[in-house]
Protein backbone atom coordinates (compact mmCIF):
# COMPACT_ATOMS: atom_id res chain seq x y z
CA UNK A 1 0.00 0.00 0.00
CA UNK A 2 1.21 3.57 -0.88
CA UNK A 3 2.48 5.70 1.86
CA UNK A 4 0.26 8.67 2.63
CA UNK A 5 1.51 11.74 4.57
CA UNK A 6 -0.26 12.32 7.73
CA UNK A 7 0.64 15.71 8.43
CA UNK A 8 1.03 18.99 5.98
CA UNK A 9 3.61 21.41 7.14
CA UNK A 10 2.28 24.26 8.72
CA UNK A 11 3.91 26.51 5.64
CA UNK A 12 1.42 25.11 3.15
CA UNK A 13 -0.94 24.66 5.66
CA UNK A 14 -0.59 28.15 7.45
CA UNK A 15 -2.51 27.19 10.24
CA UNK A 16 -1.65 24.57 13.17
CA UNK A 17 -4.46 22.01 15.35
CA UNK A 18 -4.97 22.95 18.52
CA UNK A 19 -3.28 19.63 19.94
CA UNK A 20 -0.11 21.32 18.52
CA UNK A 21 -0.96 24.40 21.03
CA UNK A 22 0.77 24.63 24.81
CA UNK A 23 -1.74 24.63 27.48
CA UNK A 24 -1.45 28.44 27.77
CA UNK A 25 -1.70 28.70 23.81
CA UNK A 26 -5.08 26.55 23.66
CA UNK A 27 -6.60 28.56 26.92
CA UNK A 28 -6.07 32.22 24.30
CA UNK A 29 -7.60 29.99 21.41
CA UNK A 30 -10.61 28.88 23.13
CA UNK A 31 -11.43 32.59 25.19
CA UNK A 32 -10.81 34.22 21.10
CA UNK A 33 -14.76 35.40 20.60
CA UNK A 34 -14.73 33.42 17.21
CA UNK A 35 -13.76 30.25 19.74
CA UNK A 36 -16.66 31.04 22.11
CA UNK A 37 -19.34 32.02 19.22
CA UNK A 38 -18.62 30.38 16.08
CA UNK A 39 -22.71 30.93 14.34
CA UNK A 40 -22.59 33.75 11.55
CA UNK A 41 -23.29 36.60 13.13
CA UNK A 42 -23.52 40.81 12.41
CA UNK A 43 -19.94 41.78 13.25
CA UNK A 44 -21.48 44.55 16.03
CA UNK A 45 -22.17 41.48 17.71
CA UNK A 46 -18.67 40.84 20.10
CA UNK A 47 -18.02 38.85 23.10
CA UNK A 48 -14.40 39.67 23.89
CA UNK A 49 -15.03 42.08 26.66
CA UNK A 50 -17.36 39.06 28.30
CA UNK A 51 -15.12 36.74 28.08
CA UNK A 52 -11.73 39.01 29.18
CA UNK A 53 -13.72 40.74 31.98
CA UNK A 54 -15.09 36.94 33.35
CA UNK A 55 -11.78 35.44 32.61
CA UNK A 56 -10.07 38.58 34.71
CA UNK A 57 -12.26 37.74 37.46
CA UNK A 58 -11.98 34.39 38.23
CA UNK A 59 -8.40 34.20 37.63
CA UNK A 60 -7.03 31.67 40.19
CA UNK A 61 -10.56 31.53 41.76
CA UNK A 62 -13.09 28.45 41.57
CA UNK A 63 -16.90 29.25 40.17
CA UNK A 64 -18.08 27.48 43.24
CA UNK A 65 -17.08 30.57 45.67
CA UNK A 66 -19.31 33.14 43.40
CA UNK A 67 -22.06 31.47 42.76
CA UNK A 68 -24.94 28.27 43.37
CA UNK A 69 -25.53 25.45 40.94
CA UNK A 70 -25.98 26.29 38.02
CA UNK A 71 -27.38 23.13 37.23
CA UNK A 72 -30.96 24.35 39.67
CA UNK A 73 -31.49 26.90 37.05
CA UNK A 74 -33.19 26.97 33.75
CA UNK A 75 -31.77 28.98 30.74
CA UNK A 76 -28.65 29.11 32.32
CA UNK A 77 -27.44 29.10 28.48
CA UNK A 78 -29.22 31.35 25.46
CA UNK A 79 -30.28 29.27 22.81
CA UNK A 80 -30.27 30.78 19.21
CA UNK A 81 -32.57 28.91 16.84
CA UNK A 82 -32.35 28.62 12.91
CA UNK A 83 -34.39 26.93 11.26
CA UNK A 84 -32.88 23.69 8.59
CA UNK A 85 -34.96 23.19 5.65
CA UNK A 86 -37.93 26.02 5.40
CA UNK A 87 -39.99 23.64 7.06
CA UNK A 88 -40.40 22.15 10.76
CA UNK A 89 -36.34 20.78 10.99
CA UNK A 90 -34.50 22.84 13.39
CA UNK A 91 -31.17 23.60 14.79
CA UNK A 92 -30.66 24.85 18.41
CA UNK A 93 -27.17 26.55 18.97
CA UNK A 94 -26.44 27.81 22.00
CA UNK A 95 -24.11 30.91 23.48
CA UNK A 96 -22.79 29.43 26.40
CA UNK A 97 -23.10 31.20 29.38
CA UNK A 98 -19.26 32.71 29.65
CA UNK A 99 -18.87 32.36 33.99
CA UNK A 100 -19.35 28.44 33.01
CA UNK A 101 -17.53 28.56 29.58
CA UNK A 102 -14.60 30.82 31.30
CA UNK A 103 -14.44 28.39 34.45
CA UNK A 104 -14.56 24.99 31.98
CA UNK A 105 -11.57 26.57 30.01
CA UNK A 106 -9.68 27.21 32.14
CA UNK A 107 -10.16 23.73 34.04
CA UNK A 108 -9.53 22.02 30.57
CA UNK A 109 -6.32 24.22 29.71
CA UNK A 110 -4.39 23.53 33.58
CA UNK A 111 -1.78 22.28 32.11
CA UNK A 112 -1.64 18.78 33.52
CA UNK A 113 -5.51 18.47 32.24
CA UNK A 114 -4.12 19.32 28.66
CA UNK A 115 -1.73 16.45 28.96
CA UNK A 116 -3.94 14.22 29.29
CA UNK A 117 -6.19 15.44 26.85
CA UNK A 118 -3.56 15.68 24.62
CA UNK A 119 -2.26 12.17 24.96
CA UNK A 120 -5.43 10.74 25.36
CA UNK A 121 -5.68 11.99 21.28
CA UNK A 122 -2.53 10.79 20.58
CA UNK A 123 -4.14 7.38 21.47
CA UNK A 124 -7.32 8.43 19.37
CA UNK A 125 -4.83 8.76 16.35
CA UNK A 126 -2.45 5.58 16.99
CA UNK A 127 -4.26 3.48 14.06
CA UNK A 128 -2.69 4.71 11.07
CA UNK A 129 -6.02 3.50 8.84
CA UNK A 130 -8.05 5.87 10.27
CA UNK A 131 -7.65 9.94 9.70
CA UNK A 132 -9.49 12.66 12.03
CA UNK A 133 -9.55 15.77 9.94
CA UNK A 134 -12.21 18.16 11.92
CA UNK A 135 -9.74 18.71 15.23
CA UNK A 136 -10.06 22.38 15.58
CA UNK A 137 -7.72 24.69 13.93
CA UNK A 138 -6.11 28.24 14.18
CA UNK A 139 -5.07 30.18 11.31
CA UNK A 140 -1.10 31.37 11.14
CA UNK A 141 -2.56 33.71 8.45
CA UNK A 142 -4.95 36.88 7.40
CA UNK A 143 -7.52 33.88 7.21
CA UNK A 144 -10.02 33.43 9.79
CA UNK A 145 -10.13 30.16 11.87
CA UNK A 146 -13.65 28.72 10.35
CA UNK A 147 -11.71 29.93 6.92
CA UNK A 148 -8.98 27.84 7.89
CA UNK A 149 -11.55 25.19 9.68
CA UNK A 150 -13.71 24.99 5.63
CA UNK A 151 -10.01 24.42 4.47
CA UNK A 152 -9.07 21.59 6.00
CA UNK A 153 -12.42 19.77 5.20
CA UNK A 154 -11.48 20.67 1.93
CA UNK A 155 -8.06 19.36 1.71
CA UNK A 156 -8.67 16.57 4.28
CA UNK A 157 -11.90 15.18 2.92
CA UNK A 158 -12.51 16.07 -0.90
CA UNK A 159 -8.49 15.74 -1.72
CA UNK A 160 -7.57 12.71 0.02
CA UNK A 161 -10.57 11.43 -0.81
CA UNK A 162 -10.10 11.79 -4.64
CA UNK A 163 -6.39 10.32 -3.83
CA UNK A 164 -7.60 7.18 -2.42
CA UNK A 165 -9.32 6.54 -5.67
CA UNK A 166 -5.97 5.32 -6.94
CA UNK A 167 -5.80 2.24 -3.94
CA UNK A 168 -9.69 1.65 -2.92
CA UNK A 169 -12.43 0.29 -5.29
CA UNK A 170 -15.37 1.18 -3.00
CA UNK A 171 -16.63 4.06 -0.26
CA UNK A 172 -18.62 3.46 2.28
CA UNK A 173 -20.67 6.90 3.54
CA UNK A 174 -22.26 7.22 6.81
CA UNK A 175 -22.77 9.66 9.25
CA UNK A 176 -23.74 10.04 12.51
CA UNK A 177 -27.67 11.22 13.24
CA UNK A 178 -27.74 14.41 15.55
CA UNK A 179 -24.50 13.78 16.67
CA UNK A 180 -24.18 16.75 19.56
CA UNK A 181 -27.73 16.39 20.51
CA UNK A 182 -27.41 12.31 21.28
CA UNK A 183 -23.95 12.97 23.11
CA UNK A 184 -24.16 11.41 26.47
CA UNK A 185 -21.91 13.18 28.75
CA UNK A 186 -20.58 10.70 30.93
CA UNK A 187 -19.30 8.66 27.45
CA UNK A 188 -16.67 11.97 27.74
CA UNK A 189 -14.79 10.67 30.96
CA UNK A 190 -15.48 6.91 29.47
CA UNK A 191 -13.64 8.73 26.51
CA UNK A 192 -10.68 10.31 28.41
CA UNK A 193 -9.86 7.97 31.37
CA UNK A 194 -11.65 4.58 29.92
CA UNK A 195 -15.05 3.06 30.97
CA UNK A 196 -13.43 1.22 34.37
CA UNK A 197 -11.73 3.92 35.28
CA UNK A 198 -14.44 6.73 34.89
CA UNK A 199 -17.16 4.49 36.98
CA UNK A 200 -14.86 3.70 39.82
CA UNK A 201 -14.23 7.16 39.85
CA UNK A 202 -17.21 8.68 39.02
CA UNK A 203 -17.02 11.15 42.07
CA UNK A 204 -13.19 12.35 41.75
CA UNK A 205 -13.25 15.70 40.93
CA UNK A 206 -9.85 16.16 40.15
CA UNK A 207 -10.67 14.17 36.90
CA UNK A 208 -10.82 16.38 34.00
CA UNK A 209 -13.17 13.81 32.21
CA UNK A 210 -15.40 14.35 35.23
CA UNK A 211 -15.28 18.35 35.32
CA UNK A 212 -16.17 18.76 31.76
CA UNK A 213 -19.09 16.10 32.07
CA UNK A 214 -20.39 17.88 35.06
CA UNK A 215 -19.84 21.82 33.34
CA UNK A 216 -21.67 20.35 30.48
CA UNK A 217 -24.80 19.34 32.99
CA UNK A 218 -24.52 22.57 34.90
CA UNK A 219 -25.28 24.59 31.96
CA UNK A 220 -28.21 22.81 30.96
CA UNK A 221 -30.27 22.22 33.67
CA UNK A 222 -28.54 18.30 34.70
CA UNK A 223 -29.34 16.97 31.38
CA UNK A 224 -26.71 14.14 30.52
CA UNK A 225 -27.47 14.22 26.96
CA UNK A 226 -26.39 16.78 24.42
CA UNK A 227 -23.86 19.09 24.69
CA UNK A 228 -24.26 22.74 23.36
CA UNK A 229 -23.63 23.46 19.85
CA UNK A 230 -21.68 26.63 18.69
CA UNK A 231 -18.61 26.72 20.06
CA UNK A 232 -14.73 25.27 18.95
CA UNK A 233 -14.88 23.85 22.68
CA UNK A 234 -17.80 22.09 22.15
CA UNK A 235 -16.32 20.87 18.84
CA UNK A 236 -13.16 19.92 20.61
CA UNK A 237 -15.57 18.07 23.28
CA UNK A 238 -17.08 16.28 20.65
CA UNK A 239 -14.41 14.91 19.13
CA UNK A 240 -13.19 13.44 22.39
CA UNK A 241 -16.42 10.76 22.43
CA UNK A 242 -15.66 10.87 18.47
CA UNK A 243 -11.89 9.59 18.84
CA UNK A 244 -12.77 7.23 21.64
CA UNK A 245 -15.24 5.61 18.87
CA UNK A 246 -12.42 5.18 16.33
CA UNK A 247 -10.64 4.08 18.86
CA UNK A 248 -12.80 1.08 19.53
CA UNK A 249 -13.69 0.40 16.51
CA UNK A 250 -10.30 0.35 15.41
CA UNK A 251 -9.49 -2.22 18.14
CA UNK A 252 -12.76 -4.36 17.01
CA UNK A 253 -11.57 -4.54 13.58
CA UNK A 254 -8.24 -5.42 15.08
CA UNK A 255 -9.64 -8.35 16.28
CA UNK A 256 -11.67 -9.31 13.92
CA UNK A 257 -8.57 -9.12 11.33
CA UNK A 258 -9.98 -6.58 8.85
CA UNK A 259 -6.72 -4.61 8.16
CA UNK A 260 -7.33 -3.60 4.15
CA UNK A 261 -9.16 0.02 4.69
CA UNK A 262 -8.78 3.41 5.25
CA UNK A 263 -11.18 5.56 6.81
CA UNK A 264 -11.64 9.66 6.84
CA UNK A 265 -13.53 10.99 9.48
CA UNK A 266 -14.68 14.65 9.66
CA UNK A 267 -16.92 15.06 12.76
CA UNK A 268 -19.42 12.55 12.57
CA UNK A 269 -18.77 12.57 8.57
CA UNK A 270 -17.31 8.98 8.14
CA UNK A 271 -15.91 7.65 4.60
CA UNK A 272 -14.68 4.17 4.60
CA UNK A 273 -12.66 3.38 1.98
CA UNK A 274 -12.11 -0.74 1.08
CA UNK A 275 -11.48 -3.15 -2.02
CA UNK A 276 -14.50 -5.31 -1.27
CA UNK A 277 -18.10 -4.71 -0.27
CA UNK A 278 -18.18 -7.07 2.10
CA UNK A 279 -15.46 -5.43 4.08
CA UNK A 280 -17.55 -1.91 3.97
CA UNK A 281 -20.20 -3.71 5.38
CA UNK A 282 -18.31 -5.45 8.25
CA UNK A 283 -16.55 -2.30 9.07
CA UNK A 284 -20.10 -0.51 9.08
CA UNK A 285 -21.35 -3.17 11.61
CA UNK A 286 -18.41 -2.77 13.50
CA UNK A 287 -18.99 0.90 14.01
CA UNK A 288 -22.53 0.83 14.81
CA UNK A 289 -21.45 -1.62 17.39
CA UNK A 290 -19.05 0.77 19.04
CA UNK A 291 -21.47 4.36 18.62
CA UNK A 292 -24.31 2.15 20.55
CA UNK A 293 -22.05 1.61 23.32
CA UNK A 294 -21.93 5.51 23.30
CA UNK A 295 -25.58 6.22 22.74
CA UNK A 296 -24.82 7.18 19.46
CA UNK A 297 -26.55 5.75 15.73
CA UNK A 298 -25.77 6.13 12.22
CA UNK A 299 -28.30 7.84 10.08
CA UNK A 300 -29.46 5.22 7.65
CA UNK A 301 -30.85 7.54 5.41
CA UNK A 302 -27.12 9.03 4.35
CA UNK A 303 -25.65 5.55 4.56
CA UNK A 304 -24.72 4.25 0.99
CA UNK A 305 -21.60 3.06 -0.70
CA UNK A 306 -20.31 3.50 -3.98
CA UNK A 307 -18.15 2.35 -6.69
CA UNK A 308 -17.50 5.30 -8.21
CA UNK A 309 -14.57 6.79 -5.36
CA UNK A 310 -13.73 9.84 -6.99
CA UNK A 311 -17.25 10.90 -8.32
CA UNK A 312 -18.61 10.19 -4.91
CA UNK A 313 -15.61 12.38 -3.39
CA UNK A 314 -17.27 15.36 -3.91
CA UNK A 315 -20.83 15.50 -2.27
CA UNK A 316 -23.51 14.99 -4.50
CA UNK A 317 -24.58 18.67 -5.40
CA UNK A 318 -21.29 19.90 -5.82
CA UNK A 319 -20.76 17.37 -8.05
CA UNK A 320 -24.28 18.49 -10.00
CA UNK A 321 -23.57 22.23 -9.89
CA UNK A 322 -19.81 21.57 -11.82
CA UNK A 323 -21.19 19.05 -14.17
CA UNK A 324 -24.24 22.02 -14.77
CA UNK A 325 -25.06 25.28 -16.18
CA UNK A 326 -23.07 27.90 -13.77
CA UNK A 327 -23.56 31.21 -14.73
CA UNK A 328 -25.25 33.75 -17.44
CA UNK A 329 -24.61 36.85 -18.73
CA UNK A 330 -28.32 37.81 -17.99
CA UNK A 331 -27.86 39.00 -14.14
CA UNK A 332 -31.59 37.27 -13.55
CA UNK A 333 -30.64 34.24 -15.34
CA UNK A 334 -28.12 33.67 -13.38
CA UNK A 335 -29.52 33.94 -10.19
CA UNK A 336 -32.57 31.59 -11.57
CA UNK A 337 -29.45 28.77 -12.42
CA UNK A 338 -28.98 28.76 -8.76
CA UNK A 339 -32.25 29.09 -7.71
CA UNK A 340 -32.86 25.90 -9.25
CA UNK A 341 -29.92 24.37 -7.85
CA UNK A 342 -31.26 25.23 -4.60
CA UNK A 343 -35.13 23.41 -5.06
CA UNK A 344 -32.84 20.39 -6.36
CA UNK A 345 -29.92 20.83 -2.82
CA UNK A 346 -31.46 22.90 -0.60
CA UNK A 347 -29.51 23.86 2.12
CA UNK A 348 -26.42 23.10 0.53
CA UNK A 349 -22.55 24.23 0.59
CA UNK A 350 -22.42 24.56 -3.18
CA UNK A 351 -25.46 26.66 -3.06
CA UNK A 352 -24.25 28.97 -0.40
CA UNK A 353 -20.80 29.36 -2.61
CA UNK A 354 -22.42 30.08 -5.81
CA UNK A 355 -24.51 32.85 -3.85
CA UNK A 356 -21.48 34.34 -2.74
CA UNK A 357 -20.02 34.41 -6.09
CA UNK A 358 -23.49 36.24 -7.24
CA UNK A 359 -23.16 38.82 -4.70
CA UNK A 360 -19.13 39.40 -5.70
CA UNK A 361 -20.42 39.70 -8.80
CA UNK A 362 -23.41 42.20 -7.90
CA UNK A 363 -20.93 44.34 -6.32
CA UNK A 364 -19.40 45.39 -9.81
CA UNK A 365 -22.77 46.36 -11.74
CA UNK A 366 -23.68 49.50 -11.43
CA UNK A 367 -27.13 49.44 -12.15
CA UNK A 368 -28.96 45.95 -12.35
CA UNK A 369 -32.05 45.85 -13.91
CA UNK A 370 -35.63 44.32 -12.32
CA UNK A 371 -34.13 44.84 -8.80
CA UNK A 372 -37.75 43.78 -7.48
CA UNK A 373 -37.72 40.80 -9.61
CA UNK A 374 -34.04 39.69 -8.02
CA UNK A 375 -35.19 40.12 -4.39
CA UNK A 376 -37.98 38.16 -4.98
CA UNK A 377 -35.59 35.17 -6.21
CA UNK A 378 -32.85 35.51 -3.59
CA UNK A 379 -35.55 35.46 -0.91
CA UNK A 380 -36.90 32.35 -2.27
CA UNK A 381 -33.81 31.11 -1.93
CA UNK A 382 -33.10 31.88 1.30
CA UNK A 383 -36.97 30.66 1.88
CA UNK A 384 -35.89 26.79 0.89
CA UNK A 385 -32.28 27.02 2.30
CA UNK A 386 -31.99 29.38 5.49
CA UNK A 387 -28.68 28.56 5.58
CA UNK A 388 -28.19 30.62 2.82
CA UNK A 389 -29.54 34.00 4.48
CA UNK A 390 -26.61 35.61 5.49
CA UNK A 391 -25.64 36.00 2.33
CA UNK A 392 -28.71 36.65 0.47
CA UNK A 393 -29.23 39.17 3.18
CA UNK A 394 -26.22 40.66 1.75
CA UNK A 395 -27.43 40.60 -1.88
CA UNK A 396 -30.74 41.98 -0.75
CA UNK A 397 -29.10 44.91 0.78
CA UNK A 398 -27.26 45.80 -2.37
CA UNK A 399 -30.60 45.83 -4.41
CA UNK A 400 -32.40 48.02 -2.16
CA UNK A 401 -30.20 50.56 -3.19
CA UNK A 402 -31.81 50.58 -6.59
CA UNK A 403 -35.23 50.94 -5.28
CA UNK A 404 -36.66 54.37 -6.03
CA UNK A 405 -38.01 55.75 -2.42
CA UNK A 406 -37.05 54.58 1.33
CA UNK A 407 -40.87 53.36 1.76
CA UNK A 408 -40.69 51.56 -1.21
CA UNK A 409 -37.75 49.66 0.55
CA UNK A 410 -39.89 49.51 3.73
CA UNK A 411 -42.34 47.65 1.50
CA UNK A 412 -40.11 45.29 0.37
CA UNK A 413 -38.65 44.51 3.72
CA UNK A 414 -41.88 43.77 5.24
CA UNK A 415 -42.65 41.32 2.48
CA UNK A 416 -39.63 39.59 2.93
CA UNK A 417 -40.14 39.19 6.28
CA UNK A 418 -43.62 38.56 6.12
CA UNK A 419 -42.57 35.60 3.95
CA UNK A 420 -39.95 33.65 6.21
CA UNK A 421 -42.05 34.50 9.03
CA UNK A 422 -44.06 31.49 7.76
CA UNK A 423 -41.78 28.91 9.13
CA UNK A 424 -40.55 28.41 12.73
CA UNK A 425 -37.39 29.02 14.09
CA UNK A 426 -36.33 31.96 12.41
CA UNK A 427 -33.93 33.77 14.59
CA UNK A 428 -30.41 34.24 13.01
CA UNK A 429 -33.39 35.17 9.96
CA UNK A 430 -34.31 37.85 12.28
CA UNK A 431 -30.94 39.20 13.24
CA UNK A 432 -29.97 39.23 9.71
CA UNK A 433 -33.06 41.20 8.50
CA UNK A 434 -32.23 43.69 11.59
CA UNK A 435 -29.04 44.17 10.12
CA UNK A 436 -29.91 45.64 6.70
CA UNK A 437 -33.58 47.10 7.62
CA UNK A 438 -32.06 49.21 10.54
CA UNK A 439 -31.14 51.66 7.98
CA UNK A 440 -34.80 52.47 6.55
CA UNK A 441 -36.40 52.40 9.69
CA UNK A 442 -37.86 49.09 9.12
CA UNK A 443 -39.25 47.01 12.26
CA UNK A 444 -41.84 44.63 11.53
CA UNK A 445 -45.22 44.06 13.46
CA UNK A 446 -45.89 43.59 16.75
CA UNK A 447 -41.80 43.42 16.36
CA UNK A 448 -38.70 41.02 16.26
CA UNK A 449 -39.06 37.95 18.28
CA UNK A 450 -35.46 37.38 18.66
CA UNK A 451 -33.71 38.43 21.98
CA UNK A 452 -30.39 39.31 19.95
CA UNK A 453 -32.98 41.79 18.20
CA UNK A 454 -34.12 43.47 21.48
CA UNK A 455 -30.86 44.13 22.65
CA UNK A 456 -30.22 46.04 19.05
CA UNK A 457 -32.95 48.17 19.69
CA UNK A 458 -31.42 49.19 23.46
CA UNK A 459 -34.36 46.99 25.37
CA UNK A 460 -33.59 45.53 28.13
CA UNK A 461 -33.49 42.06 27.30
CA UNK A 462 -31.78 38.46 29.56
CA UNK A 463 -29.67 36.12 27.32
CA UNK A 464 -28.17 34.51 29.87
CA UNK A 465 -30.23 33.69 33.52
CA UNK A 466 -27.53 34.41 36.13
CA UNK A 467 -29.95 34.26 38.97
CA UNK A 468 -27.36 31.64 40.02
CA UNK A 469 -24.31 33.90 40.06
CA UNK A 470 -23.72 35.47 43.70
CA UNK A 471 -20.61 37.29 43.02
CA UNK A 472 -21.79 41.18 42.33
CA UNK A 473 -18.76 41.79 40.36
CA UNK A 474 -19.31 38.51 38.13
CA UNK A 475 -22.87 39.21 37.39
CA UNK A 476 -22.02 42.59 36.45
CA UNK A 477 -19.91 41.47 33.98
CA UNK A 478 -22.21 38.71 32.27
CA UNK A 479 -24.71 41.66 31.55
CA UNK A 480 -26.46 40.61 27.92
CA UNK A 481 -26.40 44.62 26.55
CA UNK A 482 -22.54 44.37 26.69
CA UNK A 483 -23.05 41.90 23.58
CA UNK A 484 -23.61 44.47 21.38
CA UNK A 485 -20.70 46.86 20.09
CA UNK A 486 -22.59 50.41 19.67
CA UNK A 487 -19.31 51.60 18.12
CA UNK A 488 -19.46 48.91 15.54
CA UNK A 489 -23.50 49.10 14.92
CA UNK A 490 -23.06 52.67 14.25
CA UNK A 491 -19.82 52.34 11.61
CA UNK A 492 -22.54 50.22 9.42
CA UNK A 493 -23.15 50.77 5.96
CA UNK A 494 -26.84 49.99 4.59
CA UNK A 495 -24.42 47.37 2.22
CA UNK A 496 -23.15 44.29 3.78
CA UNK A 497 -19.99 44.14 2.84
CA UNK A 498 -18.42 41.17 2.02
CA UNK A 499 -16.17 40.34 4.83
CA UNK A 500 -19.73 39.98 6.62
CA UNK A 501 -21.07 36.92 4.45
CA UNK A 502 -17.78 35.26 2.56
CA UNK A 503 -15.11 33.60 5.55
CA UNK A 504 -12.78 33.89 2.24
CA UNK A 505 -13.31 37.66 1.20
CA UNK A 506 -9.47 38.77 2.14
CA UNK A 507 -8.94 36.52 -0.26
CA UNK A 508 -11.25 37.48 -3.25
CA UNK A 509 -11.86 41.06 -3.14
Amino acid sequence: MAKRPTKRTKAANKERSVLEMTSDEAREFFLKPESYCSIELPPYFQFGKILTDVADILKNKQLAAMSSKPRDYESVNYSLLSNKDGRHAWRPFQLIHPAVYVSLVDQITASNNWRVIRDRFKKFHESKNFACLSIPVQSLSKRKDMAAQILQWWQGIEQQSIELAMEYEYVFHADITDCYASIYTHSITWALHDKKVAKSKRNDRTLIGNVIDWSIQDMRHGQTNGIPQGSVLMDLIAEIVLGYADLQLSERLEKAGITEYHILRYRDDYRVFVNNPQTGEAILKALTEALIGLGLKLNTSKTYESQSVISSSLKTDKWAWLRGRQWDENLQKHLLIIHAHGLDYPNAGSLVIAMTDFNRRLSQVKRPQTPRALISIAVDIAYSSPRTFPVCAAIISRLLRFLGTKAERVQILTMVHRKLSRFPNTGLMEVWLQRIGHFYGFKPKPGYGERLCHLVEGKKTMLWNNDWVTAKELKAAVNSARVIDKVAFRKMKPVVPPFEVDMFASERY
